[in-house]
Formats: structure tokens, C-alpha cells, sequence
């Protein structure tokens, strides 16, 4: 039969060889760029879609889209950028002219060549589809072509051996004599390495030298893929570089926890499975975890699927376990029995609960203990003291901390330091080199692993203290020297951002423990750190797990600082501006007893915008008298911006815009001076909100849009900022009529109201969206949930806000009964978070 080949500009590709020659010169292609190049050229006489494309290339395969977009920027390098055309939204299309075209068969609904096409030699079968690794896929195959050692290296069940065989699948056609699976974990001895290859290779090995004997019989043309190198990695080592010496057009791909150190060696660390972040949940199929998870469930429990009321399990399991394929695979064994909820109950309890694997498996990957058992066994005594004692931070941990937490009389801090180093090379701790400064963390499975060798080592209970001793040192150092002016509030956030949740574990283990002083003062540094990063209602109920620990003989200083603290973060926190103010009059009680203090200084702050948001606007004029006059003399004149910026917020209540903006503007430079991002981009909002309460729109839409990128761009930003940012930008754009506009901001904001205030919060404004597009029982309903989320907070309403409801009032009352209009406020407040969200932008 005829070759089937395609001539085109200056290619020609052949299908029956599976060739691209470009000026007549063949040209290394991957086997997903060749079957996309097929499909578009056998389809040229059309455009093909994405999904038409991604399922003739990637059959039954669970792959990104950008994977797609990959290839086709690999061919328009090799063909020219004019080869490929695309149609934004819709698809592609070959687009270069056919020169010759010798017959071809009738194109079949999927252009991917059958196995014996492919011309696969050696050991290697089809395995199971491969989900959530098609980027990891093509990168590592792409790599493999290139380089003749790659070593892909990760933590025990990572899926470093799946990833290898597939790649080695992918690339079967690519080497003539073969490509080769050799499982290494199950040889004991590094003399018995030459002989676990040539048995794998069906090589027999005569005389004294067995390794001398492999290199000289071994294939030319092959790919050698050594699975599970770790426990003998310098033999295996050793054995590589033989081969690779002996044999030029050998490849190999080794699987390993910890690299083999070759210079030739190219290292290829495989993370785990990507998981939704948390708050979201929109489209969590598209992440590996979740559609390895979900096809293990279904494969033990046929008709199991993802739906609104598992969904969140679901992810909470992914992203418990970090993402990692074994514990994946274990835990979605466990769906028939346990339920999804019971899975993710059960979480605590992960290395007996994870214990059920496939009876096929390798020993090592029959339970989640056993294969962490496998890694713990590869390291030395020095290296699994460390190992388990970095097991008390939580979230992460930088090297400092870990220097002395890991340290002892034995170990110094540079020894922690390189056994450090060596954890990382092996795998058992994970390196985040992102930022300026590295970041550390275990795997949450590792760490539960890590915690059981403390407990068994009967460190456990001095570790956690030290580890809440070092937490509260850490934090009190960075707040002092923001303090004394040696930092701004932004650099001191961003040195701290990483440790929220060792400072919860810290509280936890404190309450606990019954260290009663440190609890309270690790309570009163979480609460102005908290604050800082706009994460109010957990730091709430951190501080009350801490504050039964309050007696008769707490000193009245720390009290002080904890009524402070909880009033602070209570702010929106789920604390009523009542008991604000009640617990900010009992700390300034106190506080006025003693020398002033920058605590006394934003104590006196705060009260003055509760009172003013409360309505007792007499007491927040009082007060910010008193605010005034404290921070007219050094040394706390950096904080002068402050009362300044309440002074705004008191006299938009009080009706006065124009001295309201008077104030925010005298207030700025001084908080830009004193490098507080946050304070800054509210003082900027609310200088943008009163340019819309004094119609001035088109300057106020224009701040909230510059505003919005600034936070895009910034480190210091949270999901509560992006909140605020969008929603009263959205409330501006209402009131300018671009009501499509303001919509789409609203539904932007959603995932970073999720994680902060809440959707209600901003029902008021929304109301009059709803309103202004002839929703009018979605208006009234919204201004009743605004009514009790108020009523709820202690809040009153500015004059802005008042102008607000009327207009929303007047276009309800236009159509309905004043009767129905109250039944409908009413009934709003008992609206859920959910039930908002679709008032606002349901159909």
C-alpha cells in the first residue's frame, strides 16, 4: 500500500512513519504535536474545535487546556506562524496550502495511531489513563527526547512511576530497540543491579564483571526506565553512568526520592496534583486531584459522581491531602464504606483510615503508612530527628524557625541547616522557592507521619512548647520593631503573612497545655496580626478558646490588651458593635492608668469608629479629641493618619462630604509615610466613595478602578479588600447606569466574598442594583437582609447609604404596596449566603 504522506510550504508529513521533515530534514517531534498536526491537516477543509481537537489527541484522558495551546505553539515554531490559524473562541485550523497529497484513507473520528503503529518494543503496556499530569506528560517526554539522563523525583506515592510509564508509552515509538521498565525496589544489593536489568532486557550476563558484561550487551537504540532508585541510589548511580558511557544512543528516565547526582543528570521534581484553592469550587473537575479522586470513587463504587452536596467533601479530602495521587487513590477506596463526609471526618485519624490498597500493588504501597515507612527507613538517625520534629509547624516554616526548633545539644543549627538540605533532596520536605525567601513545608500526610515519630520518640509535648514559645517570640520581635519605626506595617506582614496557622496551632496547643500566660499573649499577638491580614472571624474564635484562661490574677495589662484585641478583630468578626464598644471602654480603663502606648493609641482609634458606625457620634467626637491631642507630640506623631482617617468616617455619618474628603486627604500622606497598605486602601476608598455620594462618578469610578489594580499588583492584599474594592465599585457603576457592567463585578467578587464578609454584607448596595434592573422583590428582599445584617452588627446607616434605601424604596413602592413591601423585608432577613448571590444575578 502507498505511504501516506502530506506536502505543504516547505514540510512534508509522513503518517504511515510517523515523520515530519521540514527543507527535507526530518525534525524531532513529540507524539501529542504529531497527532494534533495530523488531525488538523486530515480536517483541513474545516475548523476544528478545542473539545474536537483535545479528544483526538488526548483520548480518555482528563488533560488542561493550555496543554493544547502548548502544541500548537510547538508546530507554528516548526511549520512557521501562519501554519495554524486561530479562531478566538471557537478553534483552529491548518491553514498552509496543500502542495501533494498522495491517497489516504477516510479520515476515522479520532486521528491517534494504534498501538502497533507506534512501533512500541519492549515491556511497557497501556496502562490506565494517566489523569491530571497531561502538562507534566508532554514537558517530561519532550525532556526524555533531549537529554539522555532525566531523573524524575518526588515523595513517596507522588506517581512518579505512573508519570514514567506513561511517558514511556508516549515515547515508544522514539527508540528502535525499545523501551524498558526496571523496578528497582524490591532489589536489596547494589551487585544486584546489572542483573535486575539484563533479566528485564532478557540479557544473560557471563563472567566475573556482570556490569561490564550489561554495558557491552546492552541495546543501542533504548530507553531504560529504572523505577524506585532511592534505597540504592549511588549504585544506581554508578550503573547509569556506565551504561551512558558504553552505549551513546542509550536514555534514561529514572524514578527517585532523592536525585543520583550525575553532572549530566537532569532533575525533574514532580509536585502533586493541582486542587482547588480554598473558598472556591467552580470547576473543581478541572483539577487533577479531584478527577483522580472522583474516577477512583467511581471505580469502587460504580454511580458515584460529583454534585452540590459532596462537592465541598470533595475538595476539603483533595486539599487535606495535599494532592498526592496514593493518599487520593486510598481515600476514594474507602467512598463505599465511609461516605464522602466520613472520608473527610475521618481525615484526623489518615494513616489508619488510609490503609486499603490494591492487593497488587507493590508491599510498600499496599497502606499510607507503609510507604511512608519506606521513605523513613532511607534516612539516617540524625536526618529523622529532624524529620520529625519539624513536624510541629503547621502551614510551613522558614529556616530560621526551623534552626531552632530542630537544634539540640548534639545538633547545631548549621548541622539542621545541611540535614535540612538533605530532607529536601530526598524528598520528605517540600521547598517553596517562589518568594525571596524560601519557605518549607511537609505534606500533611508526612507531617501526621512525623508527629506519630515524635509521640513515639516522647518529644511531643516539648516540642509544641517551644514551638509556641518560638511563635510568640517571633511575632513580638517583628511587631516591636514596626513599633520603633524600623519596619513599616507592610514589611512586618509580609515577614509574618506565612505563619497564621503555626500562630493557631501555637494557641491550640497552649490552651491546651494550660500555659495559661503564653495562651493569652499568643491570643493578643494573633489578634493585631489577624487583623492586619483581614481574617477577623477565625482570629475570633482563636480568642475565645483562650479566654476562659483569664482569672483574678491575669495582669491587667494583657487583659487590657486581649479586650483590645477581641473588639479589634470582632469588627467583622461576628462581635456586636455594643460589645465592641463595651470591651474598648473596659481596656481604656486600664490602658489610661499607665504611660500612653501605641495601644492606647489604636484602642482609642477603634472606639471612635465603632461609636461613629454605631451612631453615637457624640462619643466618637470625644474620643478622637482625645486622639488628636495624644498623637500631636512624638512618638506618636507616624500614627497621626489615623484619627484623621476616623475623622472622615465620622463626618460622612454626620453628613459632611466636603470635610469629609478634607480630612481623608490630610490623612494620606501620613499613611502612606507609615507604609500601612491596608489602612490606605481603605482611606482611598472612602475617599472615592465620597466623590459618588457627591455625584462626582465618573471620578469615583475611575478611583475604585485604579484602586482595584493596585491590589492586583500588591502582596499585602486579602479576599476582604478585593471585596469592598469590587462591590463598591460595582455600586458606583449602578449609579452611573452601566448596570451589565456592575453586575459582572458582583459575580467577579463572589470567591473573595466567600472567603471574608460575605455577600450580605453588601445587600444594601446591591439592592439598588437589583432595583435599577426591575428586580423589584429581589430589592426589597436584599434590603431586609441589609436591614437585619445591621441590626445584627450594631450598625447604623450614613446619609449615603440612607439616600440608598429611599431609591431603592421609591422604585419597589412605584409597582408594589407599601404592605407587601414590608412582608418582603422581612422575610430578607433570614436570607442565606447563597440565596443572596441568586437574587443578584439570577435570571
Amino acid at each position: 500500500m502507498a505511504e501516506t504522506v502530506f506536502r505543504f510550504d516547505r514540510a512534508e508529513l509522513r503518517l504511515d512513519t510517523r515523520e515530519l521533515c521540514v527543507d527535507g530534514a526530518p525534525v524531532p517531534v513529540g507524539a501529542r504535536a504529531f497527532d494534533l498536526l495530523q488531525a488538523l491537516v486530515t480536517h483541513r477543509d474545516r475548523l476544528l474545535t478545542k473539545h474536537e481537537l483535545m479528544e483526538m489527541v488526548w483520548p480518555r484522558l482528563v488533560v488542561e487546556e493550555n496543554n493544547l495551546q502548548v502544541q500548537v505553539s510547538t508546530l507554528r515554531k516548526l511549520l512557521g506562524s501562519k501554519a495554524i490559524a486561530t479562531v478566538p473562541g471557537r478553534g483552529y485550523r491548518f491553514a498552509s496550502l496543500l502542495i501533494d497529497e498522495s491517497p489516504a484513507p477516510a479520515a476515522a473520528p479520532r486521528v491517534v495511531a494504534p498501538p502497533a503503529a507506534r512501533g512500541h518494543v519492549g515491556n511497557l503496556r497501556q496502562d490506565v489513563p494517566l489523569l491530571g499530569r497531561s502538562a507534566d506528560l508532554a514537558a517530561v517526554a519532550a525532556l526524555v527526547r533531549a537529554q539522555r539522563l532525566v531523573s524524575l523525583l518526588g515523595a513517596g506515592g507522588i506517581g512518579k512511576t505512573s508519570l514514567a510509564r506513561a511517558v514511556g508509552w508516549e515515547l515508544g515509538h522514539a527508540f528502535a530497540d525499545g523501551v524498558w521498565l526496571v523496578p528497582l525496589a524490591e532489589v536489596a544489593e547494589a551487585a544486584a543491579l546489572p542483573l535486575a536489568v539484563a533479566r528485564v532486557l532478557q540479557i544473560n550476563l557471563p563472567g566475573p564483571d556482570p556490569l561490564a558484561a550489561l554495558a557491552e550487551r546492552l541495546p543501542p537504540r533504548a530507553l531504560l526506565v529504572l523505577d524506585n532508585c532511592e534505597h540504592l541510589a549511588g549504585a544506581v548511580a554508578e550503573l547509569v553512568d556506565r551504561l551512558l558511557q558504553a552505549s551513546p544512543g542509550l536514555h534514561v528516565l529514572a524514578t527517585s526520592q532523592e536525585p543520583l547526582r550525575l553532572a549530566r543528570e537532569q532533575q525533574v521534581r514532580l509536585d502533586a496534583l493541582s486542587v482547588p484553592e480554598p473558598g472556591t469550587r467552580e470547576a473543581a473537575q478541572s483539577h487533577g486531584a479531584v478527577a483522580l479522586f472522583l474516577a477512583r470513587a467511581q471505580a469502587a463504587l460504580p454511580g458515584f459522581a460529583l454534585d452540590p452536596g459532596n462537592e465541598g467533601a470533595v475538595v476539603e479530602i483533595c486539599r487535606a491531602l495535599d494532592g498526592v495521587p496514593l493518599a487520593l487513590e486510598f481515600a476514594a477506596a474507602r467512598v463505599p464504606l465511609l461516605g464522602v463526609e466520613g472520608v473527610r471526618q475521618h481525615l484526623g485519624q489518615r494513616l489508619r483510615m488510609l490503609s486499603r490498597g490494591a492487593r497488587d500493588a507493590p508491599e510498600r504501597h499496599r497502606t499510607l503508612r507503609a510507604t511512608l515507612d519506606w521513605s523513613h527507613a532511607l534516612l539516617r538517625e540524625d536526618e529523622k530527628k529532624v524529620f520529625r520534629r519539624l513536624g510541629v509547624f503547621v502551614g510551613g516554616f522558614g529556616l530560621e524557625l526551623a534552626q531552632q526548633l530542630a537544634a539540640d545539644a548534639t545538633t547545631d543549627a548549621w548541622d539542621v541547616l545541611e540535614l535540612l538540605g538533605n530532607l529536601v533532596d530526598k524528598s520528605m520536605v517540600v521547598v517553596d522557592t517562589a518568594s525571596a525567601t524560601p519557605r518549607y513545608r511537609l505534606l500533611e500526610t508526612a507531617r501526621a507521619y512525623a508527629c506519630d515519630q515524635l509521640e513515639l520518640a516522647g518529644e511531643r509535648p516539648a516540642l509544641q512548647l517551644a514551638h509556641a514559645r518560638a511563635m510568640l517570640a517571633m511575632f513580638d520581635r517583628r511587631t516591636r520593631m514596626e513599633r520603633l519605626g524600623l519596619e513599616t506595617v507592610d514589611q512586618w506582614m509580609q515577614a509574618c503573612q506565612g505563619e497564621a496557622d503555626n500562630l493557631r496551632a501555637a494557641i491550640d496547643w497552649a490552651v491546651a497545655g494550660g500555659e495559661r500566660a503564653l495562651a493569652l499573649d499568643l491570643a493578643n499577638t494573633a489578634a493585631e496580626f489577624m487583623y492586619e491580614a483581614g481574617r477577623y472571624p477565625e482570629c475570633v474564635a482563636w480568642m475565645r478558646r483562650a479566654e476562659p484562661l483569664i482569672g483574678a490574677d491575669t495582669p491587667e495589662l494583657v487583659l487590657a490588651r486581649f479586650q483590645f484585641g477581641l473588639a479589634m478583630v470582632g469588627l467583622h468578626g461576628g462581635v456586636e458593635g455594643r460589645e465592641r464598644l463595651r470591651l474598648l471602654d473596659a481596656a481604656l480603663a486600664i490602658l489610661e492608668r499607665h504611660p500612653p502606648s501605641m495601644v492606647l493609641v489604636y484602642a482609642l482609634c477603634m472606639r471612635g469608629y465603632v461609636a461613629g458606625i454605631c451612631g453615637d457620634l457624640a462619643l466618637a467626637r470625644g474620643t478622637l479629641d482625645r486622639v488628636h491631642a495624644l498623637t500631636q507630640p512624638a512618638p506618636f506623631a507616624p500614627l497621626r493618619g489615623l484619627p484623621l482617617y476616623i475623622e472622615g468616617m465620622v463626618r460622612r455619618f454626620e453628613g459632611r462630604s466636603h470635610e469629609a474628603l478634607a480630612a481623608y486627604t490630610e490623612a494620606l500622606p501620613y499613611v502612606r509615610r507609615h507604609g500601612d497598605g491596608r489602612t490606605l486602601f481603605y482611606l482611598q476608598s472612602n475617599m472615592a466613595a465620597v466623590h459618588h455620594e457627591m455625584g462626582h462618578l465618573d471620578e469615583a469610578v475611575d478611583q475604585y478602578r485604579r484602586a482595584i489594580v493596585a491590589l492586583e499588583d500588591s502582596p499585602r492584599t486579602d479576599a476582604q479588600m478585593m471585596s469592598f474594592a469590587l462591590l463598591w465599585y460595582a455600586h458606583a457603576l449602578t449609579a452611573q447606569g452601566a448596570l451589565d457592567e456592575a453586575l459582572e463585578q458582583v459575580r467577579r467578587s463572589l470567591p473573595y466574598c466567600r472567603r471574608s464578609v460575605g455577600l450580605r454584607h453588601f445587600a444594601g448596595m446591591l439592592a439598588l442594583l437589583a432595583a435599577r434592573r426591575g428586580k423589584l422583590r429581589e430589592a426589597a428582599l436584599l434590603l431586609g437582609c441589609d436591614d437585619a445584617a445591621r441590626q445584627r452588627r450594631g450598625e447604623v446607616r450614613t446619609p449615603f447609604d440612607l439616600r440608598t434605601m429611599k431609591a431603592v424604596l421609591a422604585l419597589v413602592g412605584a409597582q408594589h404596596g407599601e404592605e407587601r413591601v414590608v412582608v418582603w423585608r422581612v422575610q430578607g432577613g433570614a436570607l442565606e449566603e447563597g440565596e443572596v448571590a441568586e437574587l443578584v444575578l439570577g435570571a
